[in-house]
């Protein structure tokens, strides 16, 4: 009994497989969008403490926007000093 040919459903499954290699190299060359976040924590002593954390492709930009964000959130909740590096 023959052994049944298994190179077209090989040939199909390759090529699917560099279709699929190909779409996930297209998507690693995306660039990504620069992401940001606020924490504010409540210690037990009811102190709030805020984090800011500002993503950007200038670093300066990200300084600006991050300072700007903490001086309005510890403006809000009070209690936060402000911190500027000297």
């Amino acid at each position: 009994m023959p052994l049944p040919d298994t190179r077209p459903d090989l040939a199909a499954e390759l090529a699917g497989l560099r279709d699929a290699l190909a779409r996930l190299a297209a998507v690693a060359q995306q660039p990504s969008e620069p992401q940001s976040s606020v924490e504010l924590v409540r210690n037990a002593k009811g102190a709030t403490q805020v984090a800011v954390k500002v993503y950007a492709v200038d670093p300066v930009e990200a300084a600006t926007t991050a300072q700007g964000i903490y001086d309005l959130l510890a403006s809000r909740y009070g209690g936060a000093e402000r911190e500027r590096e000297p």
